[in-house]
Order: C-alpha cells, then structure tokens, then sequence
C-alpha cells in the first residue's frame, strides 16, 4: 500500500530500540539485528531524530547522511538490508514514545505525501494494538498473580482447617489454656507416650444406678447435661486434663501434658468445687424424689500417658495404679466426701483442714492391689477427705482400699462397675 516491501517495528524502553517485527527483510540483516540486541540510537541517524522527538523522519537516500559516513555500525545496518529510501513514524501514546515504525526501499525513490499519511495511519492503528497488547498482558500477570494468591488462600485456609482440627481434638481432653499453648509451639511430641508424677481426680454419684434403672432415658440425659454442664466447666478453670465423662464417672488428672507447681491442691480444690456444684443440683432433683449423691477420690503417683485410639478418633489418657487407687477411693467415699491418698494429704495438708478418718477394708491380699507399699507395712487405716461445716476434709490411709466393698473392680485407667 505504500509501495515498500520492506518493513520494521521496533520498541522504545526510554534508553534502547529493540527490533520487535520485520516484514520482507533480508534474513542477513534480522540476524544481525538480533545479534545486536537492544541498542541507544546514535545521533543523527533516522532512530535517533525519533527519539529526540520527531514524529516523521523521510530519508530519500540514508547514503548521502553524514551518520552512514561517520558510524560504521549504522553503515553495516544499511548495507546489509539493503535500505536506499527510508520513512520513520514515532509510535507516541499520550507523549510516551513507545517505539517507531519504519518501511524502507532498496532503490533510491522517495514515498509521496499519501504514502507517508497512510503510514502514519497505520502507525496510529499500531499504538491501539500495542496499548491493547500491553492490557492483556497486564491482565493476564495480574490473572496469574490472582491464581496464586488464591492458591496461597487455599493453602492458609487449609492449614487453618488442620489447626482447628488439632485445636478440636487437643480441647477435647485438655484445658483451653493448654490446648493453645501446645499448638502456639507447633509441636504435639509433648503427647507422645512418656511416664510422669500426676494427681488424679475421680468423681461420681451415688444412688446413680438405681436412678437409672427407674428413671425413663430422657430424664436420665437431661441430668447428665444438667451435670456435666456444671461440672465440666471447672475442669478447664482449674487447669486439669480432662480423660473421660463415662456415665455419671469423671476422671480428671493434673500436672500433665503440661506441668504445674501445685497439682495436688488443684485437684482438691476443683473436687471440692464439683461437690459443690454437684450438691445443687443434687438437692433439686431429690425435690423430684431422686436420691443422688456425690462422692470423689483422690491419688497421687506415676502414670504412663499418651495418645490412644485410631486415626479419625483418639483421646490422652493415663494408665497406672494410680488411677485405680483414685477410683477405689471413689468408690469408697459416701455422699458428700472426698477421699484423697496419703500423697495428696501430706501435699495440701499446709493449706486445707483434714479430718483423718479410720476406714478398714476387707478382703484379699493388698499384695494384688497394686498400691505401693508403705515403709512401715500396709496399714490398717488411712485419711479420707471430706467436708465438713468448718470446710475441712477426711483422709483415708490408701492401703485401707485395696478391695473395696463393691462387687466389681477397677480396671485399667479407672474404669468400674457399680454393686
């Protein structure tokens, strides 16, 4: 259309051309070119007038310019592409240059008026395209920039699901306060299995299976959540580990996943609160003509703890003697008293009244209890810590229960049976 079947596009970034298209060039002179990559456009040649602001440069013959004489570099460009006539239009947007487009004749024959208005047409229809292709390819950075950031949210949301998770199953059998604490170290090896010195603390009703046996299941569900709605709150406030609700049976155990200074007097001050509570909502039921009552126990020594269960479900526990002697203190205990071992008596005897109460047990060898022995023999009598009007608990001498006078026996972890 412009009588030229030669043609350059080239692209300005402030400094240096770059030769973006050609069009009918010897492939010589393209491979030059490229070879030379980015270049500034030296004065005086036709790139250099455009990128000092002119918008039309119109060379009849580049052989006679003083730059084709003087710049070898321009003169090797010219003679390899075999340019005579040459015509620049500046590619401007909005007073940017954005690069320049050049046609040129390998025969000395100037482009006339029309020739050189439809190239600066063309140029303009040039400046659209670019503008365009600059926009999409804006937008397809910031698409590819959105893609990875979903990716990242995806990734965040993913973890945060995980970590509810953890938080899920860790609040399941600790206290709120340690359940972050383990997670704000991101490390839950402070579970795996280990042996530690706990309390553990065991508490049920009395009268509860003779209350089941008349009561219809719907009533005997709306006291549960009566029950463990008061009682399990307290758990957490005193900092305990909560094991297992079973039934109207809780076992709470201190000084573990996460030690703490005072476990003993913990324990006994959380049973002497879930006593508490327990006893209100005791008295309203036996206005219904339910007789319940509640009872605790409490011992002190080693354990070993950890994780149990499979992949979907697990829970902490701990597995030891001390956990069958806290449930036979339990089971020992009458309604309104709190039996603790001597550990735990000599432990928070400084701080709470004790009433030291004689209780003999019957029955086998205490060899096969599995409590530890005394230095002086087994006794035949032990503390038991109950209430009284003056707030001070009993104490039972922990041999003194190695059978109890119920018809089952503690197994494992502190699970029972009632007579």
């Amino acid at each position: 259309m412009c009588g030229a079947s030669n043609g350059a596009l080239f692209t300005y970034d402030g400094e240096c051309f770059h030769l973006g298209a050609t069009h009918g060039s010897d492939p010589r002179f393209v491979e030059w070119a490229r070879q030379v990559g980015p270049f500034p456009p030296p004065e005086g040649t036709g790139l250099g007038r455009i990128s000092r602001g002119e918008r039309l440069v119109h060379i009849a013959d580049v052989r006679e310019m003083d730059a084709f004489r003087t710049i070898p570099q321009f003169r090797r460009s010219m003679e390899t592409g075999g340019v005579r006539t040459l015509a620049l239009v500046a590619l401007h947007q909005d007073e940017v240059l954005l690069g320049a487009l050049s046609v040129y004749r390998q025969e000395v024959r100037p482009f006339s008026d029309k020739q050189i208005a439809l190239l600066q047409n063309f140029a303009e229809q040039a400046v659209i395209a670019m503008e365009n292709a600059r926009l999409l390819g804006e937008l397809r950075q910031r698409t590819e920039e959105v893609a990875e950031l979903n990716r990242g949210l995806e990734a965040r949301v993913a973890e945060q699901v995980d970590e509810l998770g953890r938080v899920g199953r860790l609040k399941r059998f600790l206290a709120p306060q340690l359940a972050e604490l383990i997670l704000s170290h991101g490390d839950e090896k402070i579970l795996e299995s280990h042996r530690r010195d706990i309390v553990v603390v065991f508490c049920d009703l009395r009268g509860y299976t003779a209350f089941t046996e008349t009561a219809e299941p719907e009533e005997v569900l709306d006291f549960l959540r009566e029950y463990h709605g008061a009682l399990g709150p307290l758990v957490s406030q005193f900092e305990g580990t909560l094991d297992q609700f079973s039934g109207d049976g809780i076992m709470v155990f201190f000084n573990d996943p996460v030690p703490c200074p005072d476990p003993a007097e913990r324990a006994v001050k959380m049973a002497m609160a879930m006593r508490g509570a327990a006893g209100t909502l005791i008295a309203s039921w036996r206005r219904r003509g339910r007789l319940l009552g509640f009872g605790a126990g409490i011992a002190q020594g080693y354990a070993t703890l950890c994780q149990i269960g499979f992949a979907e479900r697990s829970g902490y526990t701990a597995i030891g003697t001390v956990c069958n002697l806290a449930a036979r203190l339990c089971a020992e205990a009458q309604d309104g008293q709190i039996l603790i071992g001597q550990r735990v008596a000599i432990a928070v005897e400084q701080t709470i009244t004790l009433e030291d109460r004689r209780a003999h047990a019957e029955g086998a060898d205490p060899a096969g209890s599995g409590l530890q022995r005394a230095g002086r023999g087994y006794p035949t009598s032990s503390p038991c810590y109950r209430r009284r009007p003056t707030k001070c608990l009993s104490a039972i001498n922990t041999s003194d229960v190695s059978r109890t006078k119920r018809t089952g026996r503690c197994e494992g972890k502190g699970t029972w049976e009632r007579a």
